[in-house]
């Protein structure tokens, strides 16, 4: 067998310094050889349920994602440890079970093995596939993107953009968030019955932002726009942050009274802390709020100079 692609497995709860789509922690005295054996090559994401005894608390028990090996580089507070960089990072539209996959059970028996590439495509080929049945709202066009996997060359579904636009804009307007805009709370539809909210990241893919559910938001338009200029913000809490003098009125009386944002319940689908900080560091016109979350410092605030990303 060639091993030309491989498996990372991710824990949903542990003490390792994963950011979703971003990086991979790990020992470098266990995997550091696997992992750069697997330098530019297609990765596999399995979350195990260890870690807690349901869904919620534990692990999906299944493949949920592919991404391509990019940098490695060394954990620069812990020498024993270092980090593996993603690239073209997308989740999966459901979670695969070992048993749907032939890749065989002792390939999970280590956080990082090879496989081969057959066996992982056959896996992003489920995970990415959108049944017509499903329940697809008339009119949201780019799910065709993903309805027609099956019939895609191998290497159109593990690179091809529309694919993974489409991925992402269903996971975060469909699944997370059900077409409703995550700082307003309005849903509307067009004649079609398609959600008019886009699927914005909170990290721009320009910048390094992955196309994870995590590092995404449901916003209408005009929220849309606000939010990519730094007009307004979100705290880790999911408090709504302006600036002084930067959101029209008209706008930002779309805002709720309480300034609490309409973010999933389930912990997974919520934005991550390291995103949110990261667009108020970069891109939220006031000063760094990266260090605090405290209530007393939400609402408007001054418009100030940007300080530096904490993700390259």
């Amino acid at each position: 067998m060639s091993f030309k692609a491989g498996i990372l497995v991710v824990r949903r709860n542990g003490s390792y310094k994963d950011i979703p789509g971003v990086r991979y922690h790990f020992p470098k005295k266990l995997y550091l050889n696997d992992i750069l054996a697997l330098r530019d090559r297609l990765v596999l994401l399995y979350e195990p349920r260890r870690g807690g005894t349901s869904e919620s608390s534990g692990g999906r028990m299944g493949f949920v994602g592919f991404a391509f090996v990019d940098r490695v580089w060394d954990d620069p507070d812990d020498s024993t440890h270092a980090f593996l960089g993603y690239r073209m990072y997308t989740e999966f539209i459901h979670t695969i079970p070992l048993s749907a996959t032939t890749v065989p059970p002792k390939s999970l028996q280590n956080a990082v093995r090879p496989v081969s590439f057959m066996e992982a495509e056959e896996v992003v080929r489920q995970g990415l596939l959108l049944q017509p049945s499903e329940g697809i709202r008339v009119g949201l066009v780019d799910a065709e993107d993903l309805i027609d996997t099956p019939e895609r060359r191998s290497q159109e579904i593990v690179t091809n953009r529309l694919v993974r636009d489409a991925s992402f804009r269903f996971r975060v307007v469909e699944q997370a968030y059900d077409g409703r805009c995550a700082l307003t709370g309005v849903r509307m539809t067009n004649g079609y019955g398609r959600a008019e909210v886009d699927a914005a990241h909170i990290q721009p893919v320009a910048n390094g932002g992955p196309d994870s559910t995590r590092n995404g938001l449901a916003l209408m338009k005009s929220m849309h726009w606000a939010f990519d200029r730094g007009l307004v913000a979100l705290s880790d809490s999911g408090h709504i942050l302006t600036v002084d003098r930067g959101l029209d009125l008209t706008v930002a009386k779309l805002l709720p009274d309480d300034r609490r944002a309409f973010l999933p319940e389930v912990p997974d689908l919520r934005p991550h802390h390291a995103f949110l900080r990261r667009h108020r560091e970069h891109d939220y016109n006031s000063h760094a709020l990266a260090a605090t979350d405290s209530d007393s410092r939400i609402g408007t605030l001054p418009n100030k100079a940007r300080p530096k990303s904490i993700i390259s």
